[in-house]
């Protein structure tokens, strides 16, 4: 005799709704992916994706303004990583993951980001820069990058100069033209004139 079947409890963790399937489209490139990550991750996302899909209607297409196809792809790779604990990425990866965290407001994603693209042996110190200025990474976390670039020899190039903020520019032209006049004087210091220019920003 079959024992009396008793109703089933819902699992408090691991009884998923089934979300579905989305379409995404950037630069006329078009994306079929679970809605699940994407909802559960973004408010920004969770936003713009109905309450319900009508079954019988025609699939609706999200377009992503303003995002690059490659960027996207570089973001849901994280997700449908085939090696689930391994993240090998160039930093150009973390780059664009981390710049598309930022919009739509995915903190997982973000920290995840930022902690495989601070690993990078090749970050350069202006990167750091570009990452502290938009609030990726704190003063603190970018004082030896400021350090650095303002007593190299070699001034700010046009590419570099094209990625900052007038602000920022400005704090690391006055830094290097006070380390250049200070040099051989013993009690002058590259740091003390850093950290004391970044106070002003």
């Amino acid at each position: 005799m079959n024992p009396e079947l008793k109703p089933c409890a819902q699992s408090t963790h691991y009884f998923l709704r089934d979300h579905g399937m989305l379409m995404f489209e950037a630069e006329n490139v078009l994306f079929r992916v679970h809605e699940y990550f994407l909802h559960r991750d973004s408010p920004v996302l969770r936003d713009m994706m109905p309450v319900e899909i009508s079954p019988n209607g025609p699939e609706p297409i999200f377009h992503l303004d303003g995002v690059r196809s490659k960027d996207f792809e570089q973001l849901l790779w994280l997700y449908y990583n085939p090696a689930v604990t391994v993240y090998d990425a160039p930093k150009t990866t973390w780059h664009a993951i981390l710049k598309l965290a930022d919009r739509w407001e995915m903190d997982n994603i973000k920290k995840i980001a930022l902690g495989n693209l601070l690993k990078a042996a090749d970050l350069e110190p202006l990167e750091r820069i570009m990452l502290c200025e938009r609030g990726d990474l704190s003063r603190d976390q970018a004082t030896e990058a400021y350090i650095t670039v303002c007593s190299r020899e070699a001034p700010l190039t046009v590419e570099e100069l094209k990625t900052l903020s007038t602000e920022v520019i400005l704090i690391i032209t006055c830094a290097r033209e006070q380390i250049i006049a200070l040099r051989g004087n013993a009690e002058a210091s590259a740091v003390d004139v850093v950290k004391t220019a970044l106070k002003k920003i």
